[in-house]
């Protein structure tokens, strides 16, 4: 097979829960989704009005899963698109102006771009989890040669980049850096870069620039010289790092009612579980509730939206060893946010108090950044004498927010 299938076989955990965690979202044309948000959401160009998405998302997955071969993937998918219409060259129209278009839909050359860029992905997003993870004792990477046969000459020149695995580099260059790019990463000790010629401070070569114009979306970016548009950003970095910043943009924008709905969303999902696990990359935070509007006031805060990061869900860990919190236990003490019993002020804290399904908390969220931020930092299962007690005692303080 010319294909190497052995591409993804070093991280499947990891492989697997990158993909799972994606949203799907039909589109028309792979622009109408701007790179980064491609690391949380999984679509098709042209499939926008067919109900095939589901389907090829299912493929794929099984695929990543189960270590499929392509061919799998285009005998299981062939004639279910072919039955649903989506195939071939066809008359279908575009969305964002109304305009029917001839597009290419299914077809072999479409299932292969489909399969190995989504297999590279993945894998290059899996690698990067455990890249993250081993850096303390293989602090930095190298670039590799192409297995293709055709080779692009502006990614043979990063051949033998050697670079710690922070430098900003690697937020453009990590490979795949194009369509149907083979280009590979190596994760090394300190002592082999130097053995590979790196020296302390040492740069890479100077990164040039061109610009590039969305003709979907009018909007124009710069995008690193030999690497295709759309490819330029890391898939694991980009997850890990931006994935609070993702949802938290996204969400933060909403009306308050629909933005109550999508923290739900939010909390009940995979990607909750992934956090407080600690399977999400290190900086990763969360939207996972709202303060009421007596507390933002009594705050002089200007959101109610709480985040919760992988640093305090560590915190929390540590400090509940003994317990071994489970998913659920996180759910319920956010759950106190929504609907507590009291909130108490200490400092630049609130403490929240209440029952969920008959067990109280008390969980403390942390205003930060002027009153920008709200962060939960700890919670701590309480008896219902305790916490009423702990109650009183702030009413008569006076520190009683409702």
């Amino acid at each position: 097979m010319a294909d190497n299938f052995d591409l993804f076989k070093t991280a499947p955990a990891e492989v697997v829960r990158y993909f799972d965690a994606k949203k799907s979202k039909p589109t028309f044309d792979w622009r109408d989704i701007a790179p980064e948000e491609h690391a949380y959401s999984w679509t098709v160009a042209k499939s926008a009005g067919f109900d095939i998405l589901d389907d090829i998302r299912a493929a794929m997955a099984d695929s990543i899963r189960n270590q499929l071969p392509f061919e799998h993937f285009r005998d299981q998918l062939t004639p279910i698109l072919q039955k649903k219409g989506w195939w071939g060259r066809k008359i279908a129209v575009d969305p964002q102006d109304g305009v029917p278009k001839v597009v290419q839909l299914g077809s072999p050359r479409r299932l292969r771009t489909i399969y190995w860029s989504n297999i590279r992905s993945a894998h290059a997003a899996g690698e990067w989890e455990k890249t993250e993870r081993n850096k303390r004792f293989l602090p930095f990477l190298v670039y590799l040669l192409s297995v293709s046969a055709e080779r692009r000459p502006e990614h043979e020149t990063w051949v033998g980049i050697v670079l710690p695995v922070d430098h900003p580099f690697w937020d453009t260059h990590y490979p795949p850096n194009g369509w149907g790019c083979k280009c590979r990463i190596r994760q090394i000790t300190q002592r082999e870069a130097q053995r590979l010629g790196w020296k302390e401070g040492q740069e890479p070569p100077v990164v040039v620039m061109k610009e590039w114009r969305n003709k979907r979306t009018g909007q124009t970016s710069m995008v690193p010289d030999g690497i295709d548009p759309g490819w330029e950003t890391n898939p694991g970095k980009t997850r890990g790092r931006n994935v609070s910043e993702f949802l938290y943009g996204k969400v933060d924008a909403m009306p308050p009612q629909r933005q109550s709905i999508a923290v739900a969303d939010i909390v009940s999902s995979p990607l909750m579980d992934a956090l407080a696990k600690g399977h999400l990359q290190k900086g990763a935070a969360l939207p996972v509730a709202q303060v009421g509007r007596s507390v933002v006031e009594a705050f002089g805060a200007r959101t109610a939206l709480v985040k919760l990061s992988d640093d305090s869900v560590r915190h929390i860990i540590e400090e509940h060893a003994v317990r071994n919190l489970v998913t659920d236990d996180f759910r319920a003490a956010i759950g106190v946010l929504r609907d507590p019993a009291a909130v108490i002020r200490r400092g630049q804290s609130a403490a929240f108090v209440g029952a969920v399904a008959g067990t109280w908390w008390r969980t403390v969220v942390k205003s930060a950044n002027d009153g920008l931020e709200w962060w939960l930092v700890s919670f701590h299962r309480k008896s219902e004498k305790d916490a009423r007690s702990f109650i009183r005692a702030a009413t008569k303080k006076g520190t009683l927010i409702e």
